[in-house]
């Protein structure tokens, strides 16, 4: 989400100062800023629910990856010919 916030001059030249130090944007300084100050927000959704969706015995997508592709790729395929 997108916000307009209004700093006095002095503030703005400071963090815009520590970002450059720290080599990040003053966007990402004001991010960082905000969620060490209200902490990281609470996943959304229920884990439970998430969990249930997935089925079969767990997998290295690393791993499997090549095959986990051409799978989908092949599904793919088929329903453009359907």
């Amino acid at each position: 989400m997108r916000t307009v916030i209004t700093l006095p001059d002095h503030l703005h030249a400071e963090a815009k100062r520590r970002a450059a130090d720290q080599g990040i944007s003053f966007a990402e300084f004001a991010r960082r800023l905000f969620d060490r100050e209200l902490g990281a927000a609470e996943p959304q959704g229920d884990l439970e629910a998430i969990r249930a969706m997935v089925h079969g015995e767990p997998f290295d997508m690393a791993a499997d990856a090549q095959a986990i592709v051409a799978e989908a790729a092949a599904a793919q395929h088929i329903q453009h010919i359907d």
